[in-house]
């Protein structure tokens, strides 16, 4: 089980690394979900299986939403760094 969340807090570190190093929103995106699955991964193995679904339907479902609209809108795919 320790191990577990250990590759659980490692692939989290790997995502919000992903989320804040990439200048395109797209791919930043992926990053974005991959962190808030492992983070309810995390609080998952600690017991807060409730807690964890909630953060899941309500992040994923409200804010990321919204955050693709407006990067669909406003952003290129591949800007130029």
């Amino acid at each position: 089980m320790t191990y577990l969340v250990s590759l659980l807090l490692i692939a989290l570190i790997i995502g919000l690394v992903a989320v804040a190093s990439n200048p395109a929103p797209y791919f930043a995106a992926l990053g974005l979900v991959m962190a808030a699955g492992v983070g309810c991964g995390v609080l998952v193995s600690h017991g807060g299986s409730f807690l964890s679904l909630v953060l899941f339907l309500i992040y994923l479902g409200g804010m990321l939403v919204v955050f693709a609209y407006s990067a669909a809108l406003a952003a290129e795919p591949f800007p130029e760094a």
